[in-house]
């Protein structure tokens, strides 16, 4: 029989501990990790690509480091940014909400501190204290990266639970992740948001590494983790693969859940790397839109912050042509290259969506085609089609002031205004991260046409500080 004295004391402690808990915050992240793997499964430099950009009053580390979505020729631009060799991986919107253990309660005082290991934090709201080595805020000038480059993001004083005005914007990519339930944040400075926002760059590996068997035309997706992240309960529980072709046709299959534990010459999962055409359905799309809410909200968020994920990243995700595996990334593996500090203790839920782009057959078919353009052809296509950007807006002021911003944001297609090169419609059709596959496979398979290309339209990648052209 247990002392009466004990059970009590054991009853008490663990109503303590509940009504602790009970006082806490809630506090909820979400955000993508996005990575470019050739053949191989090895990755890609040169991915520093703004694919949505942000309001103009977001806070920048170096304006100059992330390449715009625009299709306007880069050699128009003077000192535009270069493909940075050492980016393999975009952080790309974590956003933080604070939930009130009590709606009615106080203003809480917080303080958050969020490090990238093998990486810069560029991009960030409301105001930090950003820290990142080797880099000056407004001298157009970056380091390379490492694993041993780590920044940092410190928000001090943060208000939240108050009732604060908001910076006006019709920016989707800033309305989507607003449309959640949370408290609001200050800064001692007097910004507000419903969220912390944050952005970044790194050196580091996807935890998955997905290769092309050249005899069966298979997938095959490997562990990719540290060692030290090792350890017999670290799997992924919801994988995708996912092909989007033009006119937004879709097909997807998901794939059963990952062990990492295994070493990276063991295989964990084997897919055909294709679809055939009648697995295109309609309705695929929502489908599969239905499948990511589920799991991101059996990882942890609540339903409207999984639909903001979502919404966020309507283009990158569900509407850009190409085939990419999706996975909710361990926990762990995010707590250890993304570590997250919160004062006072809060409950937290960090749910991030990693990202895979693969490079396709049809990419290295359009490498080749536009590595047979004669150099003559390539300077009499680029003379071309900027004569024209010069008629349709730098000698037509009206016409520039209403369209050139949303051509230089990516939002309007530049065959809205002109007639498209075929060499330079070649290029645009590789994608996102067109710079870095041309300039990969002019270094994997150098060609007269690719590096005149290249040459002609300034795409040359960025050369770090302290780095010779020899390196």
């Amino acid at each position: 029989m247990k002392n009466p004295l004990v059970w009590c004391a054991a009853a008490l402690l663990g109503f303590s501990l509940q009504s602790v808990a009970e006082q806490q915050w809630k506090v909820h992240e979400w955000g993508t990790f996005t990575s470019l793997q050739d053949e191989t499964g090895e990755a890609i430099g040169g991915i520093n690509t703004d694919d949505e950009p942000v309001p103009s009053f977001v806070h920048r580390l170096a304006g100059s480091l992330l390449l715009s979505p625009t299709e306007v020729p880069p050699m128009l631009f003077k000192g535009a940014p270069g493909c940075h060799p050492d980016v393999t991986m975009r952080l790309e919107t974590p956003v933080v909400y604070f939930h009130s253990p009590d709606p009615t309660d106080h203003v809480q005082s917080a303080r958050v501190k969020v490090s990238f290991r093998g990486g810069w934090l560029t991009e960030f709201y409301p105001d930090a204290k950003p820290e990142a080595a080797g880099i000056t805020p407004g001298l157009w000038r970056f380091p390379s990266l490492s694993a041993n480059t780590e920044g940092k993001l410190e928000w001090d004083n943060l208000q939240a639970g108050g009732d604060w005005p908001l910076t006006n914007t019709a920016d989707h990519v800033w309305t989507s992740p607003r449309a959640v339930d949370a408290a609001l944040l200050r800064t001692a400075g007097g910004e507000s948001e419903r969220f912390l926002f944050y952005r970044g760059v790194a050196h580091i590996d996807a935890p998955l590494k997905v290769s092309r068997e050249i005899n069966t035309g298979e997938l095959l997706i490997r562990s990719h983790i540290p060692r030290l992240l090792s350890c017999p309960t670290l799997g992924i529980r919801s994988v995708w693969l996912v092909e989007i072709q033009p006119g937004g046709h879709t097909a997807f299959r998901s794939l059963p859940p990952l062990t990492l534990n295994q070493g990276p010459e063991q295989t964990l999962a084997h897919t055909p790397a294709t679809f055939a055409q009648d697995e295109f359905r309609p309705g695929n799309l929502e489908k599969l839109k239905t499948a990511l809410r589920s799991a991101l909200i059996s990882e942890g968020l609540f339903g409207d912050e999984a639909q903001a994920l979502l919404n966020t990243w309507e283009l990158s995700y569900f509407k850009s042509v190409g085939l990419r595996l999706f996975f909710v990334v361990p926990r762990r593996w995010t707590d250890f290259y993304l570590p997250l500090e919160i004062s006072p203790a809060a409950e937290i839920q960090r749910v991030m969506v990693g990202r895979i782009e693969l490079v396709t057959p049809q990419q290295r078919s359009l490498l080749r085609a536009l590595a047979q353009f004669s150099p003559n052809t390539i300077r009499e296509q680029a003379a071309q089609l900027c004569a024209q950007l010069q008629n349709a807006f730098y000698d037509n002021l009206p016409r520039m002031n209403k369209d050139l911003a949303a051509l230089d944001a990516g939002q309007k297609s530049l065959s809205t205004f002109v007639s498209i090169p075929k060499s330079y419609q070649t290029y645009l059709d590789l994608g996102r991260f067109r710079n870095a596959l041309i300039l990969n496979e002019e270094k994997r398979k150098p060609t007269e046409g690719l590096t005149n290309f290249i040459a002609t339209y300034r795409l040359e990648a960025y050369q770090p500080v302290g780095q010779t052209a020899a390196n």
